[in-house]
Parts: C-alpha cells; sequence; structure tokens
C-alpha cells in the first residue's frame, strides 16, 4: 500500500546512511537540509537511504491466497502451503506476528500440484491438488505407489478468531489400492511483522523447544517483551509419528476411498492476566460445511448494496472490490470495525487509508465511517512525543501491537502520529458520515476530539508560520530499527516529493492536496459546529476556510504548469512539477472554478494521463520512471479521489475518462482484484493490460474502495440524512453501460433502491423506491430528466 499505509519506517539502511549506532529508545534525529549543501557522496548515500526502504517492501506472489478473520489470517501459495522465506509475505500472523512461518504438504516427499483455488474473500478457502507426475516405476509392481495424476488432495480452510482449521481430504482414483505417506512439516519462527518485511535485522525473543502429546504439537517462544507465544497444531486422527516439525500419516486406499486429517491451529499470546490474547470471538466454521448457507464474515458489506447492472464484468469487478473489504475489514474491540490497510503487511489501523477507505463506502457502508471516527478518535494523541511524533490532537498514522511494539524499538508502540493529513481526514470523514448517517450522537460523544483536532491545526500543523499545514520530515534511527517517515502525506516513500532539477525538497513541505484537505476539513467542521449551536464556532471556521482558499490560489497556482505546484518547501520555494497531487486538490472544493477546467485537461494530458489512470508523476519530469512507487505509477485511489473532484467541477467528460480507465486496468488483473498501484506505462494495442507494479500490496483498502468510489460519484450521490433528503446530483454513465442498480442505500433512518437507466435519447433516468423511512429523493442539476419515486 501506500507508504503512509505503510507505517513502515524507514529501512534498517536508512539508520546506517544517518550514522547512527546507538541503542538508545530515544531515536537520533538529523534534520533534512538542502540538496545543494551536501557533497555527491552523501547525496548518493541519501538517495539510497529515502529508496532502500521500498526495497524493503518485499514480494508477495500474485496466486497467494489470502485466509482472515479480524487480525488473524494465513497468505498461502497457490497450493495451500507457506514457505516463510524472510522477506516473502507468507504465513500465519496474529497480533503483529508470524506465528506459523513454514505448513507444507507433501505425498511421498513430493510437492503437489495446484490445479485451483477458490476464497471467498475472507474466512475461508480451498484448494484443489494431485500428486506430481513422477519418473516411470521400475516395475509393475510398483505402478501403484508411483502413477501421476490419480491422487486427489482437497484442501477446506476456515479461519476464526486466533484460530484455522483445515481439512484434508485425500481421494484415491487410481485402479489399484495405494500406500502413501502425507508428511505435514511445520515452523513458527514467531517474527515481529518488521522482522519478516526485513526492515528489523534483530529477532526479539527465542524459540523454545516444542511440547508434544500423542496427538498435537505446541510450538513456542519467548519474547524479549515477557509474554509467550504459541501455536498449537491438533490433528485428528493422531498423526502414525509426531515430532516438534513434521506429522507423518501412513495412509492406505483402495481405490475411490477417501481419508480425512483434520488440522486445528489455535494461537495464543500470554503475558500477565490482563494480556492473554487468544481465541475470544467467533471460532471458525467446520471447514465440512463450506459450500453450505454460511455467511462469511463481512459479507454485510457485500450485501449491503447489491449491485445489478446490464454489463456482467462490472458486477464481478464491483463483487471483487467489496469482497476484497470484507476480507480487509477488522475491529479492535467487540462493535466497532475499520478497514486495514492491506495484506499481508497492513493488517492495522491506519489513520489516513482507514479514513479514506471509509470514506469511500460511505454509499454502502456508513456505519462504518462512524466506527472508524471513534477508533481515530480513540487512539487520538494527548501529549508531545517526539519519537512517535505526536503532539496533541494529531490524529495517529499506524497502530502496532507486535513485540517491537511492546519493546518501544519502534515509534509504532503501539501507535505512531507521523502523517501530516490523517487528522485533517478524521475531521472530513466525520462530517460525511452524519450527512450520511444523521448521527448527532457522535458529534456530540466526539466534541472534545474535534476542538482537539483544531487545536492541532492552529498550533502545530503549520510549523514554519506561513499559513499552511506542512510537515519536517526528519530522520530518525535507534540502534538496529530505523524509525520515522521523512515524508507524512500519502506519497510518503523518501523521493517521492522532488523539485524540477531532479532533487529532493527541503522540509518544512506544505503538499497541495493537504491544503485542500484542510479546506474540507473546516467546512464540513463548520457544519458540525452549527449543529452544536456554536454559531461562532462555525463562523470562525468558515473565515479561516474563505482565507486559506484566497491564499492558496495566489501562492501555489503555476500558470507555466498548467496546475497546483507540488508543494511549497523550506523557505516559501516552490516544488514545482505536475503531479497527481495537483488533481487531489479539486476533491476538497479549495479550487476555483476557472483553474479546476485547467488542472482536469492538465490531468488527462498524454504525460499525465497513460490510459490505464492518471500517474502520480508527469512523464516530462526528470524524475519520472513508470516503475517507480511514487514518481510515475498510476494509483487507484489516488484516482478515483480525482474522478470524485472532477465530478464536483461538473467534469463529467473527465470523470468518465478516468472511470474506464480504472475499470479497464481491474479487468486486466486476476480475479479483477485492483492492486495498490501498478506501472505508469502507457495503454496501446501492445500493451493490453496494466503492468504490475511487483510489490504493490494485494488486497488493499483504498484500491479495493477505488471501483465503488468512482461509481457512485458518477452517480452524483450527495445524502443529506438531518433533512431526510438524498440528492442526485447529475448523474452520468458510461456510454457501454446501460442500467444499473444500487439497493439498500441507507440515509439515516430511511433505506433506498435506486435504479439508474439510460433513455433513448441518452439521458441518465432515475427510479427510487424509499423502504422504511421517509426520504425524498432530489435530482439536482437536470431538470429535463425524470425522476420516478
Amino acid at each position: 500500500m501506500n507508504d503512509a499505509v505503510h507505517a513502515d519506517t524507514a529501512h534498517a539502511a536508512t539508520a546506517r546512511a544517518c550514522g547512527s549506532g546507538s541503542s538508545n529508545p530515544e531515536p537520533h534525529t538529523t534534520s533534512g537540509g538542502r540538496d545543494a549543501d551536501l557533497t555527491p557522496r552523501e547525496h548518493r548515500a541519501r538517495e539510497r537511504s529515502l529508496t532502500q526502504h521500498h526495497a524493503a517492501r518485499t514480494r508477495t506472489g500474485g496466486d497467494d491466497i489470502v485466509l482472515k478473520f479480524d487480525d488473524t489470517f494465513l497468505v498461502a501459495d497457490a497450493a495451500g502451503d507457506v514457505c516463510g522465506a524472510q522477506g516473502r509475505g507468507l504465513g500465519l500472523f496474529y497480533d503483529d506476528t508470524r506465528f506459523l512461518s513454514l505448513y507444507r504438504l507433501t505425498l511421498d516427499e513430493r510437492a503437489l500440484i495446484a490445479l485451483s483455488s477458490e476464497h471467498g474473500g475472507g474466512d475461508w478457502a480451498t484448494h484443489s491438488l494431485e500428486n506430481e507426475a513422477l519418473e516411470e516405476p521400475a516395475s509393475h509392481d510398483d505402478a501403484a505407489h508411483s502413477a501421476p495424476h490419480t491422487l486427489s488432495v482437497r484442501r477446506y480452510r476456515t479461519a476464526g478468531d486466533a484460530e484455522i482449521r483445515e481439512l484434508l481430504v485425500v481421494t484415491n482414483y487410481h485402479i489399484c489400492p495405494v500406500s502413501i505417506c502425507l508428511r505435514l512439516r511445520f515452523a513458527a519462527d514467531f517474527a515481529d511483522i518488521f522482522q519478516v518485511r526485513s526492515i528489523s535485522e534483530h529477532a526479539p525473543g527465542r524459540v523454545l523447544p516444542a511440547q508434544l502429546q500423542s496427538d498435537s504439537v505446541r510450538l513456542r517462544s519467548a519474547g524479549d517483551d515477557g509474554r509467550e507465544r504459541a501455536t498449537t497444531l491438533r490433528f485428528a486422527p493422531a498423526p502414525s509419528r509426531l515430532d516438534g516439525s513434521c506429522a507423518v500419516f501412513d495412509l492406505q486406499l483402495e481405490p475411490r476411498q477417501c481419508r480425512e486429517v483434520e488440522v486445528h491451529i489455535t494461537l495464543r499470546v500470554c503475558g500477565d492476566a490482563t494480556d492473554d490474547r487468544g481465541p475470544t470471538r467467533a471460532p471458525a466454521q467446520d471447514p465440512r460445511r463450506l459450500g453450505t448457507a454460511t455467511t462469511p464474515h463481512g459479507q454485510d458489506l457485500v450485501d449491503a448494496a447489491a449491485k445489478l447492472s446490464s454489463h456482467p464484468l462490472l458486477d464481478k469487478v464491483v463483487r471483487r472490490s467489496l469482497l476484497d473489504l470484507s476480507l480487509l475489514r477488522c475491529r479492535l474491540t467487540d462493535d466497532l470495525h475499520y478497514i486495514a490497510g492491506g495484506v499481508p503487511w497492513y493488517v492495522t489501523l491506519f489513520g489516513r487509508d482507514s479514513a479514506l477507505c471509509a470514506l469511500q463506502l460511505c454509499a454502502f457502508r456508513s456505519a462504518l465511517a462512524g466506527d472508524t471516527a471513534r477508533l481515530l478518535a480513540l487512539h487520538q494523541a494527548t501529549r508531545a512525543d517526539a519519537y512517535r511524533d505526536a503532539q496533541p490532537g494529531k490524529v495517529l498514522h499506524e497502530l502496532r501491537r507486535g513485540q517491537l511494539a511492546h519493546l518501544n524499538a519502534i515509534p509504532q508502540s503501539p501507535a505512531y502520529y507521523g502523517s501530516v493529513d490523517a487528522t485533517l481526514l478524521f475531521l472530513i470523514l466525520l462530517a460525511e458520515y452524519v450527512s450520511w448517517s444523521a448521527d448527532l450522537s457522535i458529534v456530540r460523544e466526539l466534541r472534545g476530539h474535534v476542538e482537539a483536532a483544531l487545536e492541532w491545526i492552529e498550533h502545530h500543523g503549520d510549523s514554519d508560520g506561513d499559513g499552511y499545514i506542512d510537515y519536517g520530515g526528519r530522520h530518525r534511527a535507534t540502534g538496529k530499527y530505523a524509525t520515522g517517515l521523512v515524508n507524512q502525506g500519502w506519497k510518503d516513500s523518501g523521493d517521492a516529493i522532488v523539485n524540477a532539477d531532479g532533487s529532493l525538497a527541503t522540509p518544512p513541505i506544505a503538499l497541495c492536496e493537504v491544503q485542500g484537505y484542510l479546506y474540507r476539513a473546516w467546512c464540513g467542521t463548520a457544519v458540525l459546529m452549527r449543529l452544536l449551536d456554536d454559531r461562532a464556532g462555525a463562523e470562525q471556521l468558515e473565515r479561516n476556510a474563505a482565507a486559506l482558499r484566497a491564499r492558496f490560489e495566489r501562492d501555489f497556482w503555476s500558470d507555466e504548469l498548467g496546475c497546483y505546484l507540488l508543494a511549497r518547501q523550506q523557505g516559501g520555494r516552490p516544488v514545482a512539477v505536475v503531479t497527481s497531487n495537483a488533481g487531489q486538490v479539486l476533491w476538497s472544493g479549495i479550487c476555483s472554478d476557472e483553474h479546476a477546467a485547467a488542472v482536469m485537461q492538465r490531468m488527462l494530458a498524454p504525460d499525465m494521463f497513460s490510459g490505464w489512470g492518471v500517474r502520480t508523476l508527469s512523464s516530462r519530469e526528470v524524475r519520472y520512471n513508470p516503475l517507480s512507487y511514487h514518481l510515475g505509477s498510476v494509483w487507484p485511489h489516488d484516482n478515483s479521489v480525482l474522478c470524485a473532484g472532477f465530478r464536483r467541477y461538473h467534469g463529467n467528460a473527465a470523470a468518465l475518462c478516468i472511470f474506464d480507465a480504472l475499470f479497464a486496468a481491474a479487468s486486466g488483473f486476476r480475479n479483477h482484484r485492483m492492486p495498490e498501484l501498478y506501472c505508469g506505462f502507457p495503454r496501446s494495442a501492445e500493451e493490453s493490460q496494466p503492468v504490475p507494479y511487483p510489490v504493490a500490496c494485494s488486497p488493499q483498502a483504498w484500491a479495493a474502495g477505488s471501483i465503488p468510489y468512482a461509481l457512485t460519484s458518477l452517480l452524483g450521490l450527495r445524502a443529506d440524512a438531518l433533512n431526510q433528503r438524498l440528492e442526485i446530483v447529475d448523474p452520468c454513465l458510461p456510454d457501454w453501460l446501460g442500467q444499473l442498480a444500487l439497493n439498500q442505500v441507507r440515509v439515516g433512518a430511511a433505506r433506498v433502491d435506486l435504479l439508474f437507466e439510460r433513455g433513448q435519447d441518452g439521458r441518465i433516468d432515475v427510479e427510487a423506491t424509499v423502504h422504511e423511512s421517509t426520504l425524498t429523493v432530489q435530482r439536482v442539476s437536470a431538470p429535463d430528466a425524470s425522476l420516478r419515486t
């Protein structure tokens, strides 16, 4: 995911480049200086330290299968196996720890061939395997032991809270009886997630001897944080032989006979009496029940707005998106849910990503927005802490619960606050949630948190007093761990913010889209203040927003670029490059109408628009690289924000262009799963599919939300639940789509089914059916189109 979604700190190489050898938990800091002040050797070292951060984001296979329930998740290859090489994202994870690093099935010491796999987008998966083709048997008598393609193995898996259940079904399709040896090898390194990602070089704990019984084995680790972690594998029937690393089952099968082996894996973290963590919520269902009428965890998100269109492929793409979002849904308490950043590295709460993803889903399940706002408020900073980048009122960037977090060895201990925009997105999300839900209780409940966020903006957000929210961008390093993000906007890789000559921008850095977020946050919070009868507070926020808008137009617009500057850096100097950040400015409403038209035109110029979406950086810029993370790649969530912004300024044709590109890209990926990002190569007859980015998270939260959000932006849904009204602002559909339905859309206490149809004259007509409560559905800005209620 984005490296905001990463809150990973810089790679350990950053620590070496910064010259830190201290093991003191207080960080060594060096402020970013101007590139002109560096020698060529120092410049190269700085470049390496910034870019190696993303080299640490190691590959996950495109065929990997994810099984997940809350923060318990298993990432396996197509055969269902785990071979947890360092840096590879395979394994069974819980509490930011890898509880199984090896889990591999063989028959007669031979690997199995993966035929197919199926996963329900959440807590169940199946794998179909067969025995591999072997060498010709030495004699006819050996044929029953070695004939290829005669043994079928089916692996049925379900996930629950801190547990996995697997049913192995072995079937003999040979005409003769067979005697085979089924082996299941396993190991648990209990590595912290940052260690698995090769960000940390130190294993904070030691593996203890396994504890054996006739039908089970318990793998254990004693952590440096005083907690014991354990993985228990229980087998039924009991294995023929069992030790601390392998279970062996000697099977004799007659022709067409099946044998079953059950494996029940439970995970446990044991500390003091108040810190035990293990299975406490819904258990994993019996794998034998797969295919029966069960409701997967998170299925209600898919069902919240069942979508039926006249285009079957679009239905598949949207369903895949909602299934991925269901998979990524987690909870920190029994009743508060959020969308985690992405698998495998970011299954946790992120301020920026969780907030924006919840906002993307408001038309589908607005309750997630309320839950997310409450969770962000729960972890809002209350004091200054330089190590964790915390300041009073600031909303977190990332939350962690692993061993390194417990040891305070990383700033994510548990919360890290190195994000310049999460606080603003918290305010935006809260206002958007209220507009969909009419939930005034949350405004009263979180009023103190809203005021604290506003205080952070006023007293801490602008470090140099120039009237713009900025970030300082410091390297931090401590001992074996590198910590802290240099760039703290959504493009948070170390080399993402560059000048026209290719040099790195110098902090403090005020990003253009962040100023837009501030404008929208102030405008939305003013509405909330009026709901609380704080007229004076609302008027002050509105004055702040108006002044910011005028100031922004003066200082950020560039006639030369034809769009807004990427940022202002130290001394107010412009970062004058063309980026997608300028397009995101429209999403906030801070842009003037005149400049909005120019920005849309600039974003769709060939150097920015690849055909698969708008690039993060213009291909004309010195630093352009279509293979990079933030310097020329295409990010789906970025494009969904652009699509919504274009629609805000009535740029229907431009918004449709973005949507068509996103849909074409999603159609070209395996299972139609939209990845975190993809390469920025132009779409052409030769490049008929988007080029994958090799280490993109998949599934990833706001990438999965990109198609649903872009689609609802085209439909023009604008909720005003407090006044029992849903406005449909000038809806539009792609030329290839004749009909689309959104069902069970909740606006306040009402539910509404919406049917959009293209008439013979090309106009989009809307039919609305309201359930449960009173709701006025009103067509806006299209008086000649019909609305049937």
